[in-house]
């Protein structure tokens, strides 16, 4: 065994431990109840996104599930209202967390005794398995709730965060949210700007993010949620510190003189020091009560992000203007065990006169949600569109209706394009506009799991231009 490989070894296994003991504390407490607290605000009009969740069971109901499995007919142990009471303890004790500004952000939180909650997810794509502890005052002082969170994930990547939550401001439908964050990726995938990068052209880089932020938003009905937001965000990129590729420095560089200037890569080494401001809203009408998921979704964010000087004398004219989509339409086909689900996403940024991008904001293409088949952040570009269409067969149901066993084939497509590095290089004026020549495409199947509404166990297998790729996710897709 190498060195690296070592190290590799011992970071890996404290992180193993962790996510298994922290299984093991939900277990007993899910066996032994504290009273939880009534969900509001976003918790309580926020739906099971597709974001990875857990949800605790009692190992008897767990090993009986998988008994029904393979004994068609076996009763599961307990009387109906002992059922009840465990579903209800357990649904009590997990709350699904998520923020819609100034992106949209996901991640479970467990209960494991009063004030200190188990989380899952919280790091975007290309992290691992993200997992933390979040430590909240909950509803010991009136008004208002304090949380501060740290996650960690297999890649040793880590997010911290200080957060107060206003749950009621005037009426109960009402709500703030302040925040301070830090996050580190320390090897994240960069292969160049544009539809036509060179998989050869692979490199890995370090970012490093302080943010303020806040937001004030409504649910204006059940469904139904908007809002207002500003953030405050300075990031800084490096070197990646993966060794299966080179690191973004020694191909690309940070300046905008550089020949050819298609190895300009804005962000490198100077980072950035932004304001940013906007309005998002919400109309989510799925279900996900019998089977497989139906109804429709709908996601819209418009806002600017205005540059600040950062002081470092290389770059920093920074500003676009950003909006988003995401539209999702679940249909059944002649019955709740088949389903067309589409959905149809856009990430569009303008720069803002001659400013630029850092190449870390740039919208991207390729990974689980974001085209199957690539790399994670295989593309960049101003702008991406992304479609994804997905086939969903029930071939075995549970005596829970919610629960099942799922074959899937799916199909993506997506592409970047924009970037105003250059008004003459004809690489970069190539990529300009919205061309059909840009698409990329990935074809692939899988299988899922269904246990409960929020815990789904998921395989998929997917092909493009790039080759193969498997994925393994504790979610529902899209």
């Amino acid at each position: 065994m190498t060195a690296r490989s070592k190290l590799g070894w011992l970071c890996n296994a404290p992180t193993s431990m962790t996510f298994a003991a922290l299984f093991a504390i939900g277990q007993c407490m899910a066996q032994n109840p504290v009273g939880a607290p009534a969900q509001s605000g976003p918790e309580a009009l926020k739906k099971p996104e597709a974001v990875a969740a857990f949800s605790w069971q009692q190992p008897s109901s767990f090993i009986a599930d998988a008994a029904s499995f393979w004994q068609q007919g076996t009763n599961t142990p307990g009387s109906p209202s002992t059922q009840a009471k465990k579903a209800s303890s357990m649904k009590d004790r997990v709350t699904d967390r998520g923020r819609k500004f100034p992106a949209r952000d996901n991640w479970t939180a467990i209960e494991i005794v009063k004030h200190v909650n188990g989380i899952f997810g919280g790091l975007e794509q290309g992290a691992g398995p993200g997992f933390g502890i979040e430590l909240t005052t909950d509803d010991s002082i009136p008004g208002i709730e304090f949380r501060a969170t740290m996650l960690t994930s297999d890649k040793l990547y880590r997010r911290f965060e200080g957060e107060a939550y206003i749950p009621k401001i005037g009426d109960e439908k009402t709500h703030a949210d302040f925040w301070c964050g830090y996050l580190r990726r320390t090897e994240d995938n960069f292969f160049g700007i544009g539809a036509f990068t060179p998989l050869s052209a692979k490199t890995n880089f370090d970012i490093e993010r302080r943010s303020v932020n806040g937001g004030l938003y409504r649910d204006f009905t059940e469904n139904l949620q908007a809002g207002i937001y500003v953030s405050y965000i300075n990031s800084d990129a490096y070197g990646g510190q993966s060794s299966k590729s080179p690191s973004i420095d020694t191909v690309f560089s940070n300046s905008p003189s550089v020949v050819p200037i298609t190895l300009w890569t804005p962000g490198l080494h100077s980072g950035s020091k932004v304001i940013a401001y906007g309005l998002f809203g919400e109309y989510d009408r799925r279900n996900y009560e019998n089977g497989l998921t139906k109804g429709f979704y709908f996601y819209g964010r418009f806002g600017s992000v205005d540059g600040l000087d950062k002081g470092n004398g290389i770059f920093s004219d920074y500003g676009w203007f950003d909006g988003q989509f995401d539209a999702r339409g679940y249909i059944p086909l002649f019955s709740n065990k088949t389903s067309l689900a589409v959905r149809v996403a856009a990430d569009l940024r303008d720069p803002k006169g001659g400013s630029q991008i850092p190449f870390y904001d740039l919208s991207f293409l390729g990974g689980f949600r974001y085209v199957r088949g690539y790399h994670t952040y295989r593309y960049r570009g101003n702008n991406a569109l992304i479609v994804n269409v997905e086939l969903r067969q029930t071939v075995y149901s549970f005596k829970k209706e919610h629960r099942g066993l799922d074959l899937i084939g799916f199909g993506d497509a997506g592409q970047v394009w924009g970037g105003n590095r250059s008004t003459t290089d004809p690489t970069i004026l190539g990529n300009a506009n919205f061309a059909s020549r840009k698409w990329k495409a990935g074809v692939g199947g899988g299988i899922q799991y269904r246990h409960t509404r929020s815990l789904v166990v998921r395989f998929d297998v997917a092909a493009s231009q790039d080759g193969p790729r498997t994925y393994i996710s504790i979610s529902r897709g899209f």
